[in-house]
């Protein structure tokens, strides 16, 4: 099983692993009854398989060839007949029974899918289903950073160097359909696996910019694309600034090397920018390593809770990489989640750090990955919820910095609940260069190294 923050990203084609022949009823039952009693058994909160299947069988309903009203009453009874089965057998049964009435090959296999996805959906955003192809995704893709805004699949940046650049391809553009396929209401991995292909491919991309009139198209060659570092560094004077845009397999080992040259760059350091905005989460145990760089040994940075024992335990600082005399500054936006969240919830909780920016996603929630039988893909399931070192929900309301940062009016307010004691003087300094900066200024940073200029310059 792998644990993961937030929506695990995992890149390839969206369809379950391709048998040699059509899918048996037997295939479809053990399928199904996996999936059942995996969710019903780890899934966060209680779920009956009564449900699930219920939703599986809703999910038929909107397929091709069940658009005719006698197909319709025919999934609606079935539905009914689940609400009064008992045991899973029976449940099973029932819904590979109208899965079969789709015919052979790639429709029934189409059709299990879907009853899968159904149930994943009824859960919660970020339980799903994922495919063999996705598990093993092919080599070669575009090189470009994506997420969801306001359910659009939008380019963060392109790779440096990376396909999508070389065919022009922006940060802000919209991906409206990849090859012709729409990329509307996609969730994001399904969206991403559109992307990947053979190398030497080229997918039609249409793509609506901003400030543009039209559609763009372009067509990058598909290729390797090495991922870029998940931390970069810089010294200002005194103060280090280490962005980290996501907590993967490396970024341990990444944070270590870069707070290290970081210290070795200049001056001994008095004041770190931790940079988080954009970072939307990642491994847990990257996320618990980054958080406890800072902490005293065996703090407590916050807990998971699940019905499982491994779901259910405290998260607790270790290896700390930080010297105490070292102020630190946490930069978060809109886009801040999950593991991101963590780090920067247990630096505000245990004050060891003064939170800038924009109230977090609010993503704390733990999905695991659960193999189906017979290669058939896997579900990702939300298994946890996160909950900070003060006792509080992440996934409920994220985390609220303690200077709020409005970037498009350049106003700086204190958190409501510091504010009577909340430095004043230091407060002011801050509002001051955030209202005096040029235009084009990031403003986040330097909100925090005004915040830290005290901490001393070369």
């Amino acid at each position: 099983m792998r644990r993961a923050l937030g929506a695990l990203l995992l890149a390839g084609a969206a369809v379950l692993a391709s048998p040699a022949s059509a899918l048996s009823r037997l295939e479809i039952e053990a399928t199904l009854a996996a999936a059942m009693t995996q969710v019903a058994d780890q899934y966060v909160d209680p779920v009956g398989s009564r449900m699930l299947a219920a939703h599986g069988l809703r999910a038929l309903a909107v397929l091709p060839g069940a658009d005719a009203p006698a197909r319709r009453a025919a999934i609606e009874q079935a539905v009914q007949a689940e609400h009064q089965a008992e045991g899973l057998a029976p449940q099973t049964r029932i819904l590979a029974d109208e899965i079969l009435r789709f015919g052979d090959g790639a429709a029934r296999e189409a059709a299990l899918y879907a009853a899968l996805r159904g149930m994943m959906a009824s859960l919660d955003p970020y339980s799903r289903v994922a495919s063999r192809a996705e598990l093993a995704p092919p080599p070669a893709s575009v090189g470009l950073e994506l997420s969801l805004r306001n359910g659009a699949l939008t380019v963060v940046r392109p790779l440096p160097g990376g396909p999508g650049e070389r065919a022009g391809i922006q940060a802000g553009d919209i991906v409206v359909s990849v090859d012709g396929q729409p990329t509307a209401g996609l969730p994001l991995p399904e969206a991403v696996a559109l992307l990947r292909g053979a190398t030497g491919t080229r997918p039609a991309l249409a793509l609506r910019r901003p400030g543009t009139a039209g559609t763009i198209m372009a067509q990058p060659v598909r290729g390797p694309v090495q991922a870029p570092p998940t931390v970069q560094w810089e010294r200002d004077g005194a103060v280090a600034l280490i962005r980290v845009s996501g907590f993967d397999s490396r970024t341990g080992t990444q944070l270590r090397e870069s707070l290290d040259a970081a210290a070795r760059a200049g001056a001994p350091l008095a004041g770190l920018v931790l940079d988080l905005r954009g970072n939307a989460g990642g491994l847990l145990e990257v996320a618990e390593q980054v958080a406890g760089m800072a902490l005293p040994e065996g703090a407590t940075i916050g807990g998971l809770r699940g019905r499982t024992p491994a779901n259910a335990h405290p998260l607790r600082a270790r290896d700390a990489l930080l010297p105490h005399d070292v102020a630190v500054v946490v930069l978060v936006d809109h886009r801040t989640g999950a593991g991101a969240e963590i780090v920067a919830a247990a630096l505000q909780d245990h004050g060891r750090a003064l939170l800038i920016g924009a109230q977090t996603a609010g993503a704390g929630t733990i999905q695991t990955v659960l193999p189906l039988p017979a290669e058939q893909g896997a579900l990702v399931v939300t298994t946890a919820r996160v909950y900070r070192a003060n006792g509080a929900r992440l996934d409920a309301a994220g985390v609220t910095p303690d200077m709020l940062l409005d970037e498009a009016t350049r106003r700086i307010t204190v958190r409501a609940d510091l504010a009577a004691d909340f430095n004043s003087a230091l407060a002011q300094r801050v509002r001051t260069a955030v209202a005096t900066a040029p235009a084009g200024a990031d403003t986040a940073r330097l909100a925090a190294l005004t915040a830290l200029a005290d901490a001393g310059r070369d």
